[in-house]
């Protein structure tokens, strides 16, 4: 199976999910660009895993200051 096939498929979206978690985000966009990934991929992905972890914190957060404020 070549690479171009695995990296925009499953590669992409994981990384820019799980990779804020590790390393900053603008390593991971080099990495991605610099392994072949088209840019309006890694950007796609950049923006829904922007958008994912916002609000996953947002709710976290308003979740823990409600048990803490009871």
């Amino acid at each position: 199976m070549p690479l171009s096939w695995f990296l925009p498929v499953c590669m992409n979206p994981g990384e820019n999910l799980l990779g804020p978690l590790a390393i900053p985000t603008h390593f991971i966009v080099a990495m991605l660009v610099g392994m072949g990934a088209k840019r309006g991929w890694v950007l796609l992905w950049q923006v829904v895993a922007i958008v994912l972890l916002t609000v996953a914190l947002t709710v976290m957060i308003t979740r823990v200051t409600t048990v803490v404020l009871r």
